[in-house]
């Protein structure tokens, strides 16, 4: 998989859609407009009907913020579904998974606009053949409200921007005043199960993050230490580094519930303070836009409620 994929993006670079490049049974190539993306650009229509997106998370929670219906889309067949977001794609196909979509189910419901995100480039150049594409800059680096503002922006929705930020101010503003004092000393880790081992991420490589510290919570100093993005797994001696007065753990997909369940059974999981101070919460915690960034502050408020 990783080869084919190695020998697709070195062959393909990318390039700009223009009207004459796009699928015939598209009707609105008369009447488009040229937008930039992660790939390079593309004509898209000027009210584009028919959308179909490759992602049931980032694209599907924004684009439902935004009122958008979509006709189509492909989800991820190991993550944990979101039941907050599921009532968005009640009886919208599905188009395969994430990690391969389906293009001859694609084809067949005529789209006019698909939107993917970055890492999903490996499928653009047969995209682009079936109708305008759009790739979407990865969501976690690039932060919920600036990916909120560049949909809004390319499908004419800037109107409904404003509302939802305000919203979401109002809601951290809200937890600020609830919790901020009482934060001040206390101190947050984040990490994350990966079968064998636990892993951290750097600040600022997740949604999750963006929002916590818009909220006034304290993170660990071991954050510290973490100088690149991506995922950095823990070796079990390195665990005491990342004790707090609060532990969060990331189980997102279906698998992690028995794996945390085995590492958590190995000695030095005992001796960490959080854990004597039952203190550790484990949760799906894998933010994508507006309405689950809304829900996730929510969970926040109920979670230190109790336990502050």
């Amino acid at each position: 998989m990783v080869l084919s994929f190695t020998l697709v993006t070195a062959c393909y670079q990318p390039n700009s859609q223009t009207p004459s490049s796009l699928s015939e049974n598209s009707d609105t190539t008369k009447a488009c407009k040229v937008v930039q993306h992660a790939l390079g650009e593309t004509c898209i229509p000027a009210n584009p009907q028919r959308i179909v997106i490759l992602d049931e998370f980032y694209l599907l929670d924004t684009l439902s913020a935004l009122d958008v219906k979509l006709v189509g889309y492909t989800p991820c067949q190991v993550c944990i579904p979101s039941e907050l977001l599921s009532e968005f794609v009640v009886d919208v196909p599905k188009l395969g998974d994430m990690a391969a979509p389906s293009l001859e189910k694609i084809v067949s419901l005529k789209p006019d606009l698909i939107l993917g995100l970055a890492w999903q480039e490996q499928f653009y150049p047969r995209l682009s053949e079936i109708a305008p594409t759009v790739m979407i800059e990865e969501p976690e680096l690039n932060g919920f409200i600036p990916t909120l503002k560049y949909l809004a922006k390319i499908l004419d929705k800037n109107e409904l921007v404003d509302g939802i930020l305000a919203d979401y101010d109002r809601k951290i503003s809200a937890f600020r005043q609830q919790f901020g004092e009482k934060l001040q000393d206390k101190t947050v880790s984040v990490i994350g199960v990966d079968a064998t081992s636990f892993y951290v991420r750097k600040l600022g490589d997740n949604i999750y993050s963006q929002v916590m510290s818009d909220a006034g919570v304290q993170f660990s100093p071991a954050y510290e230490t973490i100088k690149t993005n991506g995922y950095h797994p823990l070796n079990t001696e390195a665990l005491t580094q990342w004790d707090a007065d609060f532990l969060f753990v990331v189980r997102n997909y279906e698998r992690h519930t028995e794996d945390f369940e085995l590492l958590t059974q190995k000695p030095i999981w005992s001796t960490l303070d959080v854990v004597k101070n039952e203190q550790v919460h484990p949760m799906v915690l894998d933010v994508w836009g507006p309405i689950t960034v809304n829900q996730f502050i929510d969970d926040l408020y109920e979670y230190f409620s109790n336990n502050l």
